[in-house]
C-alpha cells in the first residue's frame, strides 16, 4: 500500500506540474530577455487585451523577449505561443506584408499586445506613463527598464483601451516625429471615436489606420455626418468607406455586417455596421482610418 501510496502521488505531483511547461514556450525556448526577469515573476496567460489594473499586476510583466525564428516558425505560430495577436507582433517588428520569417531572424516578442512608439531617450518614463495613462511599473516592467535607467529609443506600449487614450498633438508618433499630420486642420476638424474597445494596432509607416479591438457584433459608427461612398467586400473583408465632403474619408474594415449602403447619407455617431473579422483578420477588430485627399492620417490627432 505504502508502494501505490507514493506512486500515486508523484503521479499526481507530475499531472500538476505539466501545464507549465507551456506557459511560455517563446520564453522558455531560443529566447533571450532584454533584461532579467523580475523577481516574483508569475506568467501572463492568454492574449490579455486589458491593461494591468494596480502596480502589484504591472509589477508581474515579464520584459520583452528576442527570439530566433526556425524553419517550422511563422507569424501566426509564434504569436498564438507568446499568448499575443499577429498584429502587434507584425506591428512592432515594422514586418512587412504579407509578413515572411527567415529562419535565424530576430524578432521581439512582447507578454502583452500592445504597440511600439519611438521615443526620445531623454523624455521621463512618468511623463510618458501619465500621457498614455499606463501604470509607470507596466511600462518599467515590460520594458525591462531600471528605476534610473535611460529610456531606449523604442518603448512598449502595453494595450490600452480607447477611452484611455491621451496622446496630444505634438507627440512623437511612432515613427519618431511630432504627431500633426492634419497641421491646422485638427482645430477645425474633429472625428468622433467609432467603436470602443482596445486600441491593439496604432498608425505607422506599414499600417495607415489604428486597430480597435472588441467583440463579434459591437457596433460601429460613422465618426463625422457624410455620405457613404463603399460599403461591401473589398479589401478590408466586410467594409464601409464615407466621404465627408471636406477631403476627408474615414474607412472601417472587418466588419461583420454593414447597416448602410452605397449612396445613403448618414449623421455622425449613426450605426453604420457590426465589428467582425472578415479578411484578412486574426480576429474581431475594427481597422480605422481616417484619409485627407487620400493620404492617411493619424486618427489619433483627429479623435475627439
Amino acid at each position: 500500500m505504502a508502494t501505490h501510496g507514493w506512486a500515486l502521488a508523484l503521479a499526481l505531483l507530475v499531472l500538476a506540474l505539466a501545464p507549465l511547461g507551456f506557459r511560455h514556450p517563446i520564453a522558455d525556448v531560443q529566447a533571450t530577455a532584454v533584461s532579467p526577469r523580475p523577481a516574483g515573476h508569475a506568467g501572463i496567460a492568454g492574449a490579455m487585451l486589458r491593461p494591468p489594473s494596480s502596480p502589484a499586476q504591472a509589477r508581474q510583466l515579464t520584459p520583452l523577449v528576442h527570439y530566433r525564428v526556425t524553419r517550422r516558425d511563422t507569424v501566426e505560430s509564434i504569436a498564438t505561443r507568446a499568448g499575443i495577436t499577429t498584429d502587434t507582433l507584425v506591428q512592432i517588428n515594422r514586418l512587412p506584408s504579407p509578413a515572411v520569417l527567415d529562419p535565424g531572424q530576430r524578432l521581439i516578442v512582447p507578454p502583452i499586445d500592445g504597440t511600439m512608439i519611438r521615443v526620445d531617450p531623454d523624455q521621463r518614463l512618468d511623463v510618458l506613463a501619465q500621457t498614455f495613462r499606463v501604470d509607470v511599473s507596466a511600462l518599467r516592467a515590460v520594458n525591462g527598464l531600471a528605476i534610473d535607467a535611460r529610456l531606449p529609443k523604442d518603448l512598449f506600449i502595453p494595450a490600452m483601451r480607447t477611452e484611455d487614450i491621451g496622446q496630444p498633438a505634438g507627440f512623437p508618433n511612432a515613427e519618431g516625429t511630432p504627431s500633426n499630420p492634419a497641421g491646422s486642420r485638427e482645430h477645425l476638424v474633429r472625428f468622433a471615436w467609432p467603436t470602443k474597445g482596445i486600441i491593439t494596432q496604432y498608425f505607422w509607416e506599414f499600417h495607415p489606420g489604428i486597430d480597435i479591438a472588441n467583440d463579434v457584433g459591437t457596433p460601429e459608427v460613422a465618426a463625422d455626418a457624410g455620405q457613404v461612398v463603399f460599403a461591401g467586400w473589398g479589401d478590408y473583408g466586410i467594409y464601409v468607406e464615407i466621404d465627408h465632403g471636406n477631403g476627408f474619408h474615414t474607412v472601417y474594415g472587418h466588419m461583420s455586417r454593414v447597416d448602410v449602403s452605397t449612396g445613403q447619407a448618414v449623421t455622425k455617431g449613426q450605426v453604420i455596421g457590426l465589428m467582425g473579422a472578415t479578411g484578412r483578420a486574426t480576429g474581431p477588430h475594427l481597422h480605422f482610418e481616417i484619409r485627407y485627399q487620400g493620404v492617411p492620417q493619424n486618427p489619433l490627432d483627429l479623435l475627439s
